[in-house]
């Protein structure tokens, strides 16, 4: 499948994705996970600093940008595992990465071990990180001004 199919299907669920977040989103699928640490990205979207890309990003509906680069890594793995055979443990090893983080990052991100995961398979995940990055309502409702909270009197 690879993941650029993913990005597509992201945009084609949330066609109202800004030019920037449709930027971090293609950028983290290319890179198959991290693109660095969201003080490091914040300047190239134009940003001041991380605070902002998290409100951005919660503005957008998207998952904070960890999340996006744990569900890229995820995708990336589930990808390579279905085309290639290979175990986590093969391609974590492979990525120079240690074994256990990427089993533990996949229970994070899905909920799911590794061994249920592949069983549902990359349709499945797919969808899954489709659903999180919210629907077009969802965005919206996000992107309210919440009005100020005002402490409710004892009764």
């Amino acid at each position: 499948m690879g993941l650029y199919p993913v990005a597509r299907t992201v945009y084609a669920s949330r066609p109202d994705l800004s030019f920037r977040s449709r930027a971090v989103v293609e950028a983290v699928f290319l890179c198959g996970g991290s693109i660095g640490t969201a003080q490091q990205v914040a300047p190239h979207l134009g940003l001041h600093n991380r605070f902002e890309l998290a409100r951005f990003l919660k503005r957008e509906g998207l998952p904070p940008l960890h999340d996006l680069a744990a569900w890229a890594s995820v995708l990336a793995w589930m990808d390579r595992s279905e085309h290639t055979g290979c175990s986590l443990c093969q391609l974590a090893f492979g990525a120079k990465r240690d074994p256990a983080v990427c089993y533990r990052t996949v229970k994070r991100i899905t909920g799911l071990q590794w061994r249920d995961l592949r069983r549902k398979g990359l349709a499945w995940v797919v969808d899954r990180f489709v659903a999180r990055c919210g629907t077009n309502a969802d965005a919206s409702r996000l992107s309210e001004p919440r009005s100020r909270l005002r402490p409710r009197p004892f009764a």
